[in-house]
């Protein structure tokens, strides 16, 4: 899948190429370093991105905590273009209705 720095490298060169407009990756699992990511999703302003994680494969506790702590910080801060993050069981979580919101109100 992702060494632990892909996704780094990835994200230092795509302010760059500006007519990259949406990056979409599906079937993610615990294998991919959600918080190496956070920040670059944060300070993103122009690409779409779509983070999908296999509804197969189920994530610790632990992993969903750090999805979800995410998510909230959208919620309480939101920033001018944020990821749509899927993953399972994330509509049983307290954040979902409200992401979904605000989510789908954005521009």
């Amino acid at each position: 899948m992702f060494q632990k720095d892909t996704f780094k490298k990835l994200a230092d060169i795509l302010p760059d190429l500006k007519e990259f407009s949406v990056l979409s990756l599906d079937g993610l699992t615990e294998a991919f370093d959600f918080a190496s990511i956070t920040d670059f999703l944060l300070k993103n302003e122009n690409l779409v991105i779509f983070l999908r994680f296999d509804e197969d494969i189920p994530l610790s506790d632990a992993y969903k905590e750090i999805l979800e702590k995410f998510i909230d910080k959208i919620i309480e801060t939101p920033p001018k273009e944020f990821p749509y993050i899927e993953f399972p069981r994330f509509e049983n979580s307290i954040l979902y209705n409200d992401y979904r919101k605000l989510y789908d109100s954005r521009k």
